[in-house]
């Protein structure tokens, strides 16, 4: 006889309801138009760019392609609930729940290494960091011969939540001096890397759920999450009424139930009009 614990049920019960949280805003988030090229993604995550040199004059250019501005933040604003401390998606509660239901299943260390893994690359994310992710700015206070220099990370964040989701007026104040065109360049490979974890995150369940390591998360795998379809269809019987004076309450039929014969069928009020009847020959 099995005897089960009604506290581990219920700290099963909350591990998987987080993780159906994280999942089916995952799968929101890789339905994404950005994520659809993943090699694109991957080059935008890593900072890929390009060098111009000319020979004749010394100089180099560097280039960096990027996506249209509102692409980018309708993308943003899918990723944004994972890295909110408050929110059922956030990635941290979604890969605890994972742990503690891969160390109830017995999960073998190899598994765990990488569940490790995961978790390190998603603390590089750091909101309120300010350390380089890539690069920094400077730039030169006229005629006082002092430099402000902001790093990518808080010029993206800056973005992100000054531009972005939200109006945060002190991430706007500070990164005044170089503009909105700055925190996008910086913001963009720091969406596309959210993206790109949340995918291998995402894959990484879904590997465990088909090999029967995670169950009872059929439902997150299943539900539809992403509207492809934008034209609506109802196919039915439409009935029009003389419309109530301004002094009467509206009053509509209940389902089920007969319309009476003030009410008449679309296509006998709004269908063509009846040949008008021929004169008799005189």
């Amino acid at each position: 006889m099995m005897i089960v614990n009604p506290e581990d049920q219920e700290k099963e019960r909350k591990a998987r309801a987080a993780l159906i949280a994280f999942i089916l805003r995952a799968r929101r988030t890789e339905e994404h138009s950005l994520a659809r090229d993943r090699t694109a993604l991957l080059s935008l995550a890593q900072m890929q760019s390009k060098i111009q040199i000319t020979p004749s004059t010394g100089t180099a250019t560097w280039i960096q392609e990027f996506p249209p501005e509102e692409q980018v933040e309708s993308a943003a604003a899918r990723v944004r609930p994972l890295i909110l401390n408050d929110d059922p998606t956030h990635y941290g509660k979604a890969l605890n729940a994972l742990g503690y239901l891969l160390h109830s299943a017995g999960a073998p260390e190899p598994v765990m290494q990488n569940l490790r893994g995961l978790k390190a690359e998603w603390t590089s994310i750091q909101p309120k960091g300010r350390d380089v992710r890539g690069y920094y700015l400077q730039v030169s206070k006229a005629g006082s011969g002092e430099f402000e220099q902001l790093t990518d990370n808080v010029l993206g964040f800056a973005w992100i939540y000054g531009d972005v989701v939200h109006a945060d007026a002190e991430r706007l104040a500070e990164t005044r001096t170089f503009g909105v065109r700055e925190r996008f360049r910086a913001a963009v490979p720091l969406v596309a890397q959210i993206i790109v974890l949340t995918i291998s995150t995402l894959n990484f369940i879904r590997v465990l759920h088909q090999n029967g390591m995670v169950s009872g998360l059929d439902a997150a795998f299943d539900t539809e999450v992403v509207v492809t379809e934008t034209t609506f269809r109802a196919e039915g019987r439409i009935f029009l009424a003389e419309p109530h004076s301004p002094d009467q309450p509206m009053t509509i039929p209940v389902a089920g139930q007969e319309l009476g014969e003030k009410w008449k069928p679309i296509h006998q009020v709004l269908g063509p009009p009846s040949p008008a009847p021929e004169s008799p020959e005189s």
